[in-house]
């Protein structure tokens, strides 16, 4: 037995509410759930050595914050530090920019009333002297200047307001990432769902042909749709890839066994192979390298095949 020692770094502020998860990679079983110390630091003493999956999880988040591969070494204490993203629990308050002072340029323009004053009592006839003209022209220049810089202190050049603008982007960059969330857990769920419909259409066929589920040439036809099971969380291009691998090696097998019974007119021509032949045929197709266009992708399948969870739920 060994023991595991984890740091993980990056937020503290999180630390006393994640929960870490040491799975096997496999089968996705919980081996042991710890929860760390304030400071960041895990302790999982006797461990077997080997490979596990390492995932810290908040209640805030819907999925995992980190989720990382580990080797436990057989000897001596297998140290890991991890580092976490401060950015998945941003909420940043927006701004609170101080009021304007207004003062100085109220009492400007005060000034400037009481300057033109005793301007105002010129008789028709009366001489501008120059000491009124440059006392005229001063004040109208303070006012313009009293005006632009009010102009300046209530509302930013362009109108723009930085800190409406600073929450607009991290509001968006938080929609964006739940929006990535959701989209990749939808996938993973229309996966299971296309994946368990593939697999009870291959039952039906070899129902139909009474052929042992469980018997090598039954094996031949389900383990491939077993790996699909496997990969639900693999990204969109490799596991569009395995779908489109899977259907070829069942095709293959499907035509050996309709070569095989030919003479059966019951079984050639029967529905289960008609169907199955054509999700194959479909799933061929799968060539998406997006979260986005892979439930398109599902969409299509859903269209020609019926609603999936539905059906399997009959």
């Amino acid at each position: 037995m060994s023991d595991l020692t984890m740091n993980i770094l990056g937020f503290p502020a999180v630390n006393r509410d994640l929960t870490v998860q040491v799975r096997d990679p496999i089968t996705q079983n919980v081996v042991r759930e710890v929860t760390p110390f304030l400071d960041g630091t895990v302790r999982v003493p006797n461990i077997d050595p080997g490979a596990y999956e390492i995932s810290l999880t908040h209640p805030n988040l819907a999925l995992p914050v980190l989720r990382r591969p580990i080797r436990v070494l057989p000897i001596g204490d297998t140290r890991v530090s991890v580092v976490i993203d401060p950015s998945q629990f941003k909420n940043t308050p927006i701004e609170d920019i101080p009021e304007a002072n207004l003062t100085p340029v109220r009492d400007l323009a005060t000034s400037v009333s009481e300057t033109v004053t005793p301007l105002t009592n010129k008789l028709p006839g009366e001489a501008i002297l120059a000491q009124d003209w440059n006392s005229l022209a001063s004040a109208t220049r303070d006012l313009s200047n009293a005006f632009n810089e009010s102009m300046q202190l209530v509302s930013p050049v362009g109108h723009n307001h930085p800190e409406y603008e600073a929450k607009f982007d991290e509001i968006t960059t938080n929609f964006t990432t739940l929006l990535n969330v959701l989209s990749s857990a939808l996938a993973e769920l229309q996966r299971q769902i296309q994946t368990e419909r593939l697999r009870q259409q291959v039952l039906n066929v070899l129902d139909t042909a009474q052929i042992d589920p469980a018997s090598p040439q039954g094996k031949e036809f389900l383990d491939p749709i077993a790996s699909l099971s496997s990969g639900i969380t693999n990204s969109p291009t490799q596991f569009g890839r395995d779908v489109r691998n899977a259907a070829v090696q069942v095709s293959t097998k499907l035509e050996g066994l309709i070569d095989a019974k030919q003479s059966d007119p019951n079984f050639v021509n029967s529905d289960q192979v008609k169907t199955l032949s054509s999700a194959l045929d479909l799933h061929k197709a799968q060539t998406s390298t997006t979260y986005a266009s892979e439930l398109q992708y599902q969409r299509v399948l859903d269209r020609n095949l019926g609603g999936g969870l539905l059906n399997l739920t009959k």
